[in-house]
């Protein structure tokens, strides 16, 4: 479970049976800017049942504050102050991203920037989001409760 930027701490266990974007990434980062806007652009859309959780990594939430207060998006920022979840991932480079399919496993890793928008990205994030939704729910809560990463 990470904390999150001006709301509660988020868990990923929460998006079971989702699909999910972890999008891994910092301000200083000039291609993570750019990504952001695409995020952002794919998360206002509404037609995908795809959840997106973009990882701040490294920095302090009052330069995320002021950085999102002029680029406001859609999906919830958490903090990876310390780096232990960009290790606990194996994130060698930012931006990072990670597409989990409804089971939490992961589906699809990129090292580097992506159109988010792109038709390639959209149908492979369908397919998933798809997939997820014709599965159903076999899980217990108390299989649930050790999933957080």
């Amino acid at each position: 479970m990470l904390a999150r930027l001006d709301a509660p701490p988020l868990a990923l266990a929460s998006f079971r049976g989702k699909a999910v974007i972890v999008h891994f990434f910092a301000t200083w980062c000039a291609p993570c800017i750019e990504e952001m806007a695409k995020l952002n652009a794919l998360a206002v859309r509404g037609d995908l049942a795809v959840a997106i959780l973009a990882v701040d990594v490294g920095e302090v939430p009052a330069r995320l504050r002021s950085f999102f207060k002029d680029r406001p998006v859609g999906f919830p920022i958490l903090l990876d102050e310390d780096r232990a979840a960009m290790k606990r991932w194996q994130v060698l480079g930012l931006p990072t991203s990670f597409v989990l399919d409804s089971e939490q496993r992961p589906a699809l890793r990129a090292g580097e920037p992506l159109d988010w928008t792109s038709p390639a990205v959209l149908d492979a994030l369908s397919a998933l989001a798809e997939q997820g939704a014709r599965q159903p729910d076999t899980t217990t809560n108390s299989k649930r409760g050790g999933t957080s990463r």
